[in-house]
């Protein structure tokens, strides 16, 4: 059982500051140049409690850490941050556009009672490192609380069966009837908007019908269980029974439904193959491919259309590579199963980089980007040797592999657009 509850949200005072330069992209997809940025944007953006900056004389009691807590504090002293005085669940839409297209997003910040992932109704889908853990464990226990909330989706059984989803209809009601929280534009050129819902009823309609739902973690593994981890360290500390605030994670709940959940593909970047050519590489590749040499176009054409497809560029020149008949079968990770090895991402490393490019000394060697002229542009310079391209893993297959209690490789999903950090934190003092 999914066990959700309202909450008094922490979130910037509107009359205080500039709610587009206070909020940032979550933490884990901001990059050194992308902090710096944020820093100068505005002296309250939420970086400095998210991603601090690092100093050489840091300390024990001096720190990114108690430097991300003395923030939070002077900024909920000073009023730029504020509690709601009352307790709700908060609907989250977000509009945006990709290519020529306008979506929106909508789904619910609530907070969801802990459980150990994969053993009970809340679901992993990709695997974790111990650094970025103990690195978002630290915060939140330095700080006492959520500061940024998990992206998760939900099945709504009833949206399959062609029925009207109880959940969605509260909150269109809620969007339709009531003005907002925030309302504001970002720098991507996303709406960001939040309401709250208080009604009593209407929230216990809500967590009635959360119950029996199944919870896919889309963004966000290594803080969910950096913050379960927490939990069980401060449950040792007091073992008295009850539940204490740190038994609950602030998280965004999402239908799968929803016409506006996109998932973007995530290409790879090479370097440090020894005695490269691209004509030897593509000649090994043709045990597994068929190989040809097209434009642009014609590549980014079949990868959206055809399973198992993926381009290549490298030297200037762009080539389509189809895999051939049966060559799946041939057990690419025996002890995973055949949904796993069907996945794309698993066909590409397991017969291309893995396999064919086993001269790459360490995962140094491999970077990952989502944007195709960055991309591109990176091989043209000659920081990297060759891009790999390949479509975006599909939201059936992310729920095939969690309920069978499986992961996907690192960087199989990329979900656009992230919810911004900064527009609620959920704290437990």
């Amino acid at each position: 059982m999914v066990d959700i509850r309202p909450f008094k949200g922490f979130g910037y005072n509107s009359k205080k500051v500039n709610l587009s330069s206070v909020v940032s992209h979550p933490y884990d997809v901001i990059s050194p140049a992308g902090q710096g940025l944020y820093y100068e944007q505005d002296e309250h953006n939420i970086i400095r409690i998210i991603l601090g900056k690092e100093c050489v004389d840091d300390s024990r009691i001096n720190n990114k850490y108690t430097r991300a807590r003395n923030y939070l504090s002077k900024w909920i002293q000073e009023g730029v941050l504020q509690q709601d005085e009352r307790e709700g669940i908060y609907v989250y839409r977000q509009i945006f556009s990709v290519g020529d297209k306008t979506y929106s997003l909508t789904g619910m910040v609530v907070l969801v009672k802990l459980e150990e992932l994969g053993k009970g109704n809340i679901l992993p889908h990709e695997e974790t490192l111990s650094a970025p853990k103990l690195d978002r464990l630290k915060l939140m226990d330095t700080c006492e609380g959520n500061l940024e909330f998990i992206y998760s989706l939900y099945s709504d059984e009833t949206c399959a069966r062609g029925a009207a989803s109880q959940i969605n209809e509260i909150l269109i009601q809620t969007i339709n009837n009531t003005e907002p929280h925030f309302d504001f534009i970002d720098e991507d050129g996303t709406g960001q908007q939040v309401w709250q819902i208080t009604n009593d009823s209407l929230v216990t309609q809500i967590m009635e019908a959360m119950k029996d739902k199944p919870v896919f973690i889309a963004d966000g593994h290594h803080r969910y269980e950096a913050t379960y981890n927490l939990k069980k360290e401060r449950s040792i500390r007091n073992p008295k029974p009850g539940d204490k605030p740190y038994d609950y994670i602030m998280m965004l709940l999402v239908s799968m439904d929803d016409p506006g959940l996109i998932i973007l593909p995530t290409y790879r970047l090479i370097k440090g193959i020894k005695d490269y050519s691209t004509e030897l590489l593509i000649e090994g590749l043709r045990v597994s491919f068929e190989i040809n040499q097209c434009s642009r176009e014609e590549m980014f054409d079949s990868i959206e259309g055809e399973q198992y497809s993926f381009g290549l560029y490298a030297q200037g020149n762009f080539y389509l590579l189809r895999l051939k008949q049966g060559i799946i079968d041939t057990q690419l990770v025996p002890d995973k199963s055949m949904e796993y090895q069907s996945l794309d991402v698993v066909v590409l490393h397991s017969l291309v980089i893995n396999r064919l490019i086993g001269d790459c000394p360490d995962a140094g060697n491999i970077t990952y980007i989502k944007d195709e002229k960055g991309a591109v542009a990176s091989v043209d310079t000659g920081e990297y040797q060759l891009a790999l391209f390949l479509a975006p893993a599909k939201l059936s297959q992310l729920k095939t592999l969690s309920l069978n209690h499986e992961k996907m490789p690192q960087k199989s999903t990329y979900f656009w657009p992230k919810p911004v950090s900064g527009l609620l934190m959920y704290l437990w003092e």
